[in-house]
């Protein structure tokens, strides 16, 4: 049963993880703060700086945890707003998140490298990217198109790299080939997203270049950036400035 203010036992468990950590402190701690891969309460916001302490010191199992727990928290921003300003009061706790969760993608592959890619891009302030889908095996987002508003399908997989009408009976019709980006042309977080990804997982890299390149609609056959629509239709303003500038690149 939880306490009528989960604050009081996060303090103490994180207490405890500072003294003597353990499978079981993470544990609790991370059914206490997560339901259902989000985090609701305060008390997990609150915690973001001292995780960061956590995630610099001890053995290298309990810094991997704190980094994985702090990631869970900081992914649910982009949906939960209430506590923005327990974000916004230590940005350097997220910072030294990010410089901690993205040396450890060298070596990664598959689903590990993904998970772990996705937190790095959260504490980097990109929460959006580190919450969509990104498997590139078979991924599809839907779009309106931003000049005549058509209801579009943009596939990026094994099926294809298009975009399209998708129809009830007929399936995705009207189809139009999607150009990727050239990675050199690339920038700032999109720059490193791409180039992070291509160290362990050349389909996930390859998959964003056709994310962050260009689609003709199917309709009235305007061309547009696949990312920029996406992320401007699905992403509210976030409390976290960036670590990676958008434009000038940076590690």
């Amino acid at each position: 049963m939880r306490l009528r203010d989960p604050g009081v036992e996060v303090a103490a468990l994180l207490d405890r993880a500072e003294r003597e950590p353990s499978a079981e402190v993470w544990e609790r701690l991370d059914r206490l703060l997560i339901v259902e891969g989000e985090c609701w309460f305060s008390a997990g916001f609150a915690a973001l700086p001292r995780l960061s302490s956590l995630a610099q010191s001890g053995a290298a199992e309990h810094r991997a945890q704190a980094i994985d727990l702090a990631a869970a928290i900081v992914m649910t921003l982009h949906r939960h707003h209430r506590d923005d300003d327990l974000v916004r009061a230590d940005p350097a706790a997220l910072a030294t998140l990010h410089r901690l969760a993205a040396p450890r993608l060298a070596g990664m592959s598959g689903g590990q490298l993904l998970r772990s890619f996705q937190a790095a891009c959260a504490f980097a302030g990109y929460t959006f990217w580190a919450t969509i889908s990104l498997d590139f095996t078979d991924e599809h987002y839907r779009i309106l198109c931003p000049h005549c508003a058509t209801p579009l399908m943009i596939v990026i997989g094994d099926y294809g790299r298009y975009a399209a009408i998708r129809d009830h009976d007929e399936g995705d019709i009207l189809r139009t080939p999607l150009r990727p980006v050239e990675p050199a042309a690339l920038h700032g977080f999109r720059r490193w997203m791409h180039d992070t990804a291509a160290g362990g997982d050349p389909i996930l890299a390859g998959g964003l270049t056709y994310l962050f390149g260009d689609a003709t609609c199917s309709r009235c056959h305007s061309v547009f950036n696949v990312a920029d629509w996406y992320e401007a239709e699905n992403s509210p303003a976030q409390p976290i400035d960036p670590v990676i500038p958008r434009v000038d690149r940076s590690t």
